[in-house]
């Protein structure tokens, strides 16, 4: 009789055991599966952009394409302020050593640049207008208040970084 119960729980052993580890395994596996799947649609996104920023340098619309980049700046910005206050910064170093191991080099680089050349975001494309209808008007309000509070913080982090108030001026409307 002892001998059945012992079976039954070395079987019951086995099977937990076995399960939490194909659990773990899948998980694992799933993870680094979906951040690999995550970074091929981000190139190929950023390839049509790409496309779409070779046709406005030839066409000579250079400044379209330094627009872009330059939002691409401050959005960085608000990304590292982001990933610093909710970001798994545990799984990050783990799955992501090669983007994380230089995340405040690259942050550095974004800030040294800002030092010299005025933010360009700015959250004035959000306000309603009088010819949206009753929805729009909300969903612009609402865009408006999170492009302000993206803006106060990007400034804020610059701020803290010795970035001088010059540059904290918007390059588009020149105002605060």
């Amino acid at each position: 009789m002892l001998e059945l119960k012992m079976s039954k729980f070395r079987a019951v052993v086995i099977i937990v055991m076995s399960l939490t580890v194909g659990f773990v395994g899948g998980a694992y596996y799933g993870f680094r599966t979906g951040i690999y799947n995550l970074g091929l649609l981000e190139e190929i996104v950023q390839g049509a952009l790409s496309r779409h920023q070779l046709i406005a340098i030839d066409k000579g619309n250079i400044d379209f394409v330094k627009f872009h980049f330059e939002l691409n700046i401050d959005s960085g910005l608000h990304r590292y302020i982001e990933y610093n206050d909710s970001g798994n910064k545990l799984l990050s170093k783990h799955f992501l050593h090669d983007l994380t191991n230089n995340l405040d080099r690259y942050v550095d680089v974004m800030v040294d640049y800002r030092r010299d050349n005025p933010i360009v975001f700015n959250s004035k494309w959000a306000l309603p207008s009088k010819e949206d209808d009753k929805d729009t008007a909300f969903w612009r309000e609402q865009r408006f208040r999170d492009s302000e509070k993206m803006l106060n913080e990007i400034k804020q982090f610059l701020r803290l970084k010795g970035v001088p108030e010059t540059a904290l001026t918007s390059q588009t409307t020149r105002t605060q």
